[in-house]
């Protein structure tokens, strides 16, 4: 299990246990980039916990202040796949450790 609160990962790390972090506490606990909050953050394919469900674009701006607004929303408007995307939840369930 990833320790977010004490530990920084890299976006493969993240998205190699996506199915088992809140995106909330990746939100606040993680440097991510634009691409990475788009596909994942603001996907609601990715929501296990209520909490997931209320990130915002305005969230995401204020805990990653890196992040630029116009940016952000440049990254939604062109986002129209999940090229980047990880298995879905039944897969990644049904993997043997």
């Amino acid at each position: 299990m990833l320790d977010l609160y004490n530990n920084n990962y890299d976006r493969q790390t993240l998205k190699d246990n996506i199915y088992a972090v809140k995106l909330i506490d990746i939100l606040k606990t993680q440097t991510i980039d634009v691409t990475f909050a788009v596909r994942y953050l603001l996907n609601d394919k990715y929501y296990l916990d209520d909490n997931d469900k209320k990130i915002t674009t305005n969230m995401i701006l204020f805990y990653q202040p890196h992040i630029l607004k116009k940016d952000l929303l440049n990254e939604i408007r062109q986002y129209e796949s999940d090229d980047d995307s990880v298995d879905d939840f039944e897969k990644v369930s049904n993997r043997k450790m």
